[in-house]
């Protein structure tokens, strides 16, 4: 052992009266090495930021990949809302707080169902793409059907997404993203908040209209 460490001691630290060949060798071999390092890690980083990576590596993911491979997402790696597109620097940070759930993983410490209590905020991640100045036009969909008689009688069931949004310029406050454009309070009596006796939803002359659930205790909602 000590004839080994002496060769090390002797290879990175040799005489200086030593060939030139021999004094750069050792830092030759650390660039090198560096270098692989580099390297492999750049090549790490890649890999752990695929969809693949994502999809595949946690027990509790396949049936997300499996939709996510066939849904209007597929183009967009799951890092770029999960982690956002940011500096390196930021993502590695965002990334390593990520490393609880490797350890709820490992240890089986983890609830069911799953749920997603750190997201980032939507204007940081779906906005991103999908802006919420834009108007969208009413889109028909076809759906075709087949019955289970004798004959599979097809059957066809067309509807119309009324997308809308946009400005109040362009007509905005219609649609399923009229929220995006009009002003909304709402109550909730569940931490998920899937319970919502009680909407305010605000007109453009600061006037409002009030919903509220009949089937629930009421309750003083406004001083909530």
């Amino acid at each position: 052992m000590k004839r080994i460490m002496s060769k090390i001691k002797k290879f990175f630290f040799p005489s200086h009266d030593a060939r030139l060949i021999i004094r750069v060798a050792p830092y030759a071999l650390l660039g090198f090495l560096t270098l692989i390092v580099l390297m492999s890690a750049a090549y790490g980083w890649e890999y752990t930021n695929s969809p693949e990576f994502c999809g595949t590596s946690c027990h509790t993911m396949p049936p997300e990949y499996t939709v996510y491979q066939v849904s209007p997402h597929a183009n967009i790696a799951c890092v770029d809302c999960h982690i956002g597109r940011a500096f390196i620097g930021i993502q590695v940070f965002r990334k390593a707080g990520d490393l609880k759930h490797v350890f709820y993983t490992v240890f089986k410490n983890y609830e069911y169902p799953i749920t997603a209590n750190d997201m980032r905020p939507a204007r940081e991640t779906c906005e991103k793409c999908h802006s919420p100045q834009k108007f969208s036009d009413d889109s028909l969909v076809q759906l075709k059907q087949f019955g289970n008689d004798k004959d599979n009688s097809p059957s066809t069931t067309y509807l119309v997404l009324k997308t809308g949004g946009g400005s109040s310029r362009t007509g905005g406050g219609k649609g399923i993203h009229w929220h995006i454009i009009q002003k909304i309070e709402y109550y909730t009596t569940d931490p998920t908040e899937q319970e919502i006796p009680y909407v305010r939803v605000y007109n453009e002359d600061g006037s409002y209209e009030e919903y509220v659930d009949i089937d629930v205790e009421y309750r003083s909602f406004c001083d909530q």
